[in-house]
């Protein structure tokens, strides 16, 4: 599965609005944000938090279930008694696991492919705020189990869905992003390809820092009912509409960063 960015914008003021911004030298990527969401269409929101796009979320909850009774091995990528970078092993693992669920349940889609990108960027993220590690290359597998013992344990499974969806809103945003503003390369606005990307990386990091505002908090019993849920369809329906909500919720933030 891979998402391409050669699909354009469809041909909507809205999305001509976005577009004027990269028109512009410097735009603000506060506003560009807010302008794509006042693009984005019913099918795109509703792409947003589709089935694939849970299921990310769901193999990735699984880790500090799995932490806390002390099987986060299972997860990995390769052998544990092989393992040089677990951190790394982890998010593969994951990964991949999420990936053959969606092959096989028939739910791929572009956002399904950014919910996986999400899901290793997540897991990494994760991975770099552990106390007491020599750095994320250096992490050893028992820090990793304990550290993600803890979401479960403390508990802050809210937290570690928050990262998600600001990871995952992170790369939807760049996608909408990148799949337009070739158009723009060679432009006063945008004179090279590292100028283009500078700003996508601007995009996508405002982005992740708004959409990291929301409070998910008051979500916890939510996400840890569901997780109980071991019939897969009940326990989708229930992630499903929490992820939904908290989607609505970070696309606001969006919307109102832009005033």
């Amino acid at each position: 599965m891979g998402t391409s960015s050669s699909q354009r914008s469809p041909s909507t003021p809205e999305w001509e609005r976005v577009r004027e911004l990269y028109r512009q030298p410097n735009p603000d990527p506060v506003e560009v944000l807010s302008r794509i969401v006042s693009a984005i269409g019913p099918e795109t929101r509703a792409g947003l938090k589709g089935a694939g796009v849970v299921c990310c979320l769901d193999n990735l909850l699984e880790a500090p279930i799995a932490a806390h009774a002390g099987d986060l091995s299972r997860l990995l990528m390769g052998h544990p008694g092989m393992l040089q970078m677990p951190a790394i092993e982890l998010a593969n693992g994951i990964r991949r696991h999420a990936e053959s669920e969606i092959i096989n349940r028939q739910i791929a889609s572009r956002f399904s492919d950014l919910g996986l990108q999400a899901v290793g960027t997540t897991v990494m993220g994760a991975a770099e705020d552990i106390p007491g590690a020599l750095g994320l290359l250096r992490t050893t597998l028992p820090q990793l189990e304990s550290h993600f013992a803890s979401f479960y344990e403390e508990p802050r499974l809210n937290y570690l869905a928050g990262a998600f969806l600001a990871d995952d809103l992170s790369h939807a945003f760049r996608y909408f992003v990148a799949r337009d503003i070739s158009d723009f390369v060679g432009t006063e606005a945008l004179p090279t390809v590292s100028s283009s990307s500078i700003l996508q990386d601007r995009i996508a990091h405002s982005c992740r820092l708004l959409t990291g505002e929301v409070d998910l908090t008051r979500s916890e019993d939510i996400i840890r009912h569901a997780l109980t849920r071991r019939d897969p369809a009940e326990r989708g329906e229930l992630l499903h509409g929490f992820f939904g909500q908290a989607i609505d919720s970070g696309l606001g933030a969006l919307a109102d960063a832009g005033g």
